[in-house]
C-alpha cells in the first residue's frame, strides 16, 4: 500500500479503510511486493552500528560521485544534514580505468575479480574510517551480484 496523508483520502472512504484517487486508479492497480532483500543486507539492516553509518556505507559503495558547493547559510547546528541544490544536479563519473598511480574509486572498483582488493581500497580511505571491512566486502559482493551496472562495468573493462 502506498503511504498517503490520511486527509487526502477520497471523501467516500473512511479513516479505517482509506482509498486514494491521485494514484493507483483508486486501488485498482496492485503492485507486486518487493523482492526479498539479500540475507546479508537484512542482517546488516538490524545492526545499530551499520544503521548509524549507513550514509557512509552508501557513499563508499557508490558508482558515481556528486560535486557540490556548500553555502554556509545552508549549514545548521540542528536537524538533519541538508544542502540546497540550485539548477541541475550532475553525477560525476570518471574513466573506467584510473590514471597511472591513482587508486580506483567509485565504479572502477567493480571491475576487480577479487572483492577483497576493492574492499581494502575502500577501507583505507580516510572518509571510510570506522566502517566494518566484512560489511563493506559483503555489500560489494551483493551489489556485484544484484546491481544492473556492476557486470556491465566489468564487461566493458574486459573488452578494453
Amino acid at each position: 500500500h502506498a503511504i498517503h496523508c490520511i486527509f487526502k483520502r477520497l471523501s467516500v472512504s473512511s479513516i479505517q479503510n482509506p482509498q486514494f484517487g491521485m494514484c493507483c486508479l483508486q486501488g485498482q492497480v496492485s503492485l507486486p511486493p518487493f523482492p526479498q532483500w539479500p540475507p546479508k543486507l537484512q542482517q546488516a539492516y538490524i545492526d545499530r552500528t551499520f544503521i548509524s553509518k549507513i550514509q557512509q556505507y552508501n557513499s563508499a559503495l557508490a558508482f558515481t560521485s556528486i560535486g557540490v558547493n556548500i553555502e554556509d547559510r545552508a549549514l545548521q547546528d540542528f536537524g538533519p544534514n541538508t544542502f540546497h541544490i540550485h539548477g541541475s544536479l550532475h553525477h560525476l563519473m570518471g574513466s573506467l580505468i584510473p590514471p597511472d598511480g591513482v587508486q580506483p574509486s567509485y565504479a572502477q572498483l567493480y571491475i576487480y575479480n577479487d572483492s577483497d582488493e576493492a574492499t581494502n581500497i575502500r577501507a583505507t580511505r580516510p572518509r571510510n574510517e570506522g566502517l566494518d571491512r566484512c560489511i563493506l566486502g559483503d555489500l560489494h559482493d551483493m551489489l556485484y551480484r544484484n546491481h544492473f551496472y556492476a557486470p556491465l562495468y566489468k564487461q566493458a573493462y574486459q573488452v578494453i
